[in-house]
């Protein structure tokens, strides 16, 4: 079975036929005479090297490519150029564009035979390499999340009034992320950068975190620096770069006052913006040490009350949705890690 395909585009027939005589034993191929139907090929087919004429009536060999390289899926498929232009500057300026090599005509067979091999083998070590590498990440990512599941065990532990905290508001946020139209792999990096949001309380004395009064001015400036505290341990787990956001920017202030930088409006990263609406209505929703649970009408209305001031107000109407919707009482009773979590 012929492992690898190859789109060939040239106008003339005798060229496509001297290149199937030397190629087809060897590879499977899609014949094309104008760059329209290499694109329509393109369309329902990916080859893995395309063997390409440069000068086409109509849309010319470099304009094909340009509308090839527009696709993002195409990005990575090898193009050879095919010339009877053996000017050095004609074959420079292919290379520019991206080209992986120039062959010129007429077509010499064991050349194009040779060129076309080279291609395709590099092509394929470096699939296999992307391949290993990716194996790898995922590896060194499936560590890193089972690290994050025992820290919010360590963080939930340390205060049994607030536990769960970090679940739900992980939920919330996740489920914002999906309501304003972000892919599954952006809600799962805002699920777990949400987890790890209140990850800098390790570094807050228990005294501080459970006291029952109202906090002193220094005890509030101990409390405010969670934030950075926990952006600093965050930063450290450098496979998952994205981590460290969420717990620096939660809470900071659409209106510019927040901390622990004082940013404003979309200064203020999105996933900052997404956590702190879920945070606090948790917390509204929540026994604390200092109060006790507030019904979710009122909850609601301090949400509503705060839009534009403390927090983003479009992050506050994806709320609200969602809270009209069911979703976020559904989430509410969640208090554990998802299995893969905790493993």
């Amino acid at each position: 079975m012929k492992e690898h395909t190859i789109l060939v585009v040239d106008d003339s027939r005798t060229n496509l036929q001297v290149v199937r005589d030397v190629l087809e034993k060897d590879y499977t191929l899609q014949l094309a005479i104008s760059g329209e139907m290499a694109l329509k090929f393109l369309s329902k087919k990916k080859p893995d090297l395309i063997l390409l004429d440069l000068m086409m009536p109509g849309m010319s060999g470099k304009e094909t490519y340009q509308e090839i390289r527009k696709n993002p899926e195409n990005k990575n498929i090898p193009v050879i150029f095919l010339t009877a232009n053996q000017d050095e500057d004609v074959e420079v300026d292919c290379l520019n564009m991206g080209a992986s090599d120039f062959i010129t005509k007429p077509i010499v067979p064991e050349i194009l035979e040779r060129r076309i091999g080279k291609t395709i083998e590099l092509e394929d070590l470096q699939k296999n390499l992307q391949g290993k590498i990716a194996q790898k990440t995922q590896e060194i990512e499936t560590l890193a999340l089972q690290a994050i599941g025992a820290i919010v065990h360590t963080l939930e532990a340390k205060d049994e009034v607030t536990q769960g905290h970090s679940i739900r508001v992980a939920g919330y946020s996740k489920a914002i992320a999906s309501e304003i139209g972000m892919d599954a792999k952006m809600q799962e990096q805002v699920y777990q950068t949400a987890l790890l949001h209140d990850v800098g309380k390790i570094g807050i004395p228990d005294s501080i975190l459970k006291k029952k009064g109202r906090l002193t001015p220094e005890e509030y400036d101990q409390i405010k620096g969670h934030t950075t505290i926990g952006a600093n341990i965050l930063s450290a787990i450098s496979a998952i770069g994205y981590l460290e956001d969420g717990a620096r920017y939660h809470h900071e202030r659409f209106d510019g006052n927040g901390y622990p930088r004082g940013l404003s409006g979309e200064e203020i990263p999105l996933i900052g913006r997404i956590i702190a609406v879920a945070d606090v209505y948790d917390a509204l929703v929540s026994r604390r040490h200092y109060k006790e649970a507030m019904n979710e009408a009122t909850a609601r209305k301090e949400l509503l009350s705060g839009a534009g001031t403390q927090f983003d107000p479009e992050i506050v109407k994806v709320f609200i949705r969602l809270l009209d919707k069911g979703t976020i009482d559904e989430i509410k009773r969640q208090t554990t890690l998802p299995e893969e979590n905790v493993r």
